[in-house]
């Protein structure tokens, strides 16, 4: 099921989600950007969002022009770690 905005566009949501990601990775505040990865991994998993509308959104948010090849191995050494931390700490029950 596609993910359904109802007050701001795809757009206006990437630009704000992406800000708070930032946010939270200068801040130091490791639980809210694990958990906002994690969100992010599990609905490209779901198909609510494709892998392309997150490279496309996170190009726009941080001016960069990712190629596929760079995204995926952006996704694979950089974001899958962090979710697959963020879910061990689920895991243990230790969030």
């Amino acid at each position: 099921m596609a993910l359904t905005l109802r007050h701001q566009t795809a757009a206006q949501f990437a630009a704000r989600f992406w800000a708070k990601l930032r946010a939270a990775y200068t801040a130091g505040d490791k639980i809210t950007y694990g958990r906002m990865v994690w969100w992010l991994y599990g609905k490209v998993q779901a198909g609510d969002l494709t892998n392309n509308d997150v490279r496309v959104a996170f190009n726009a948010a941080y001016g960069r022009a990712l190629t596929l090849a760079q995204w995926n191995t952006f996704v694979t050494n950089t974001l899958k770690p962090i979710r697959d931390r963020y879910q061990t700490l689920l895991d243990g029950g230790e969030l």
